[in-house]
């Protein structure tokens, strides 16, 4: 059987990696000392993979194509370049992703799979701020939190339960890492795509949802980063410390099933669109039933729109 050896989740944001500079140096000091030590913790495993969870910002998957869950296969993943990353490729542990993706179908989660599958900054983000673009053969699971509507919160519980199932019974000694990313609450300018109005705006936001993968052209992509910074630069992300810090205590006491009763409208209402991205710990959470979140950060950090959190759960 292989053996979950660590289980982890962060937060990632474009502009954070972008604009570094512009929170406190307290917080800077803060957050960076946090990934600093999943890094240490996560060499300390000895871990073999990582299985990381994250989502994406319309940059592998577009309104024409849009599954719930898809699990990243084959031999490769190339960063998108998007975030402030330069492209570059992550090792994909093909065996472990072959037999995940075979053992959740036959436990009845229709997973989308794609063969070395695009990753935007969701993924490359951790694993730059992690190991510096290098480190552990991956296997990515792409999650939805962008494009509603959205499974409910019960189902990524199940999937997590599920993925610790299927590892329990395959690749035997094998040492498996998890990390869940993104959140905790941030508001972002990318609209519902069934809001969108209909003006040359709402005609600037669909080219980009539906782009495809060879992406939506330059000028447009130019404007959407230039929107998130001036965003950054005019403290707009809507952090929300009083919920940020009441799911953190639903992790702290190992009160995962919590999480169930929340809704998508209400993740949005308190948390901003970007609190849609609790979804990729919960999954995490799922598999590691009995344990409690150490919590190793929280800063809530407007010139990155986000409120800023790393745990381990142990």
């Amino acid at each position: 059987m292989a053996e979950i050896v660590g289980a982890f989740a962060l937060s990632h944001a474009a502009v954070m990696v972008r604009h570094w500079e512009q929170a406190t140096a307290a917080d800077q000091a803060a957050v960076r000392g946090a990934f600093d030590e999943i890094a240490r913790r996560l060499r300390a495993a000895r871990a073999d993979a990582l299985l990381i969870v994250g989502n994406d910002h319309y940059r592998s998957f577009f309104l024409d194509q849009m599954p719930a869950f898809c699990l990243g296969i084959g031999d490769t993943s190339i960063g998108c370049g998007d975030g402030g990353f330069p492209p570059h490729a992550l090792p994909v542990a093909s065996q472990l992703a072959d037999g995940l993706l075979e053992g959740l179908l036959a436990r009845q989660f229709d997973l989308a799979f794609a063969h070395n599958l695009p990753l935007d900054h969701a993924f490359i983000g951790p694993m730059h701020n992690l190991f510096g673009g290098a480190g552990l053969p991956i296997v990515p699971l792409f999650q939805n939190c962008v494009a509603p509507p959205l499974p409910p919160l019960a189902r990524y519980l199940a999937l997590g339960a599920a993925i610790a199932e299927v590892l329990a019974q395959i690749e035997p000694g094998l040492r498996v890492a998890l990390l869940g990313t993104g959140g905790l609450s941030h508001e972002v300018p990318l609209p519902d795509w069934r809001r969108l109005p209909q003006d040359a705006e709402g005609e600037h936001w669909l080219r980009f949802m539906t782009a495809g993968r060879s992406g939506a052209d330059a000028k447009t992509l130019e404007r959407i980063g230039a929107e998130v910074d001036r965003w950054g630069r005019e403290r707009r992300g809507r952090i929300d410390e009083t919920f940020d810090r009441e799911l953190l205590a639903w992790m702290q006491a190992g009160d995962y099933a919590r999480f169930a009763d929340l809704d998508a409208e209400t993740l949005r209402r308190r948390g901003g669109n970007g609190a849609q991205e609790v979804r990729n710990w919960v999954t995490v959470m799922g598999a590691v039933p009995g344990t409690r979140a150490e919590l190793l950060v929280y800063a809530p950090v407007p010139a990155w729109l986000t409120g800023v959190a790393a745990v381990e759960f142990r």
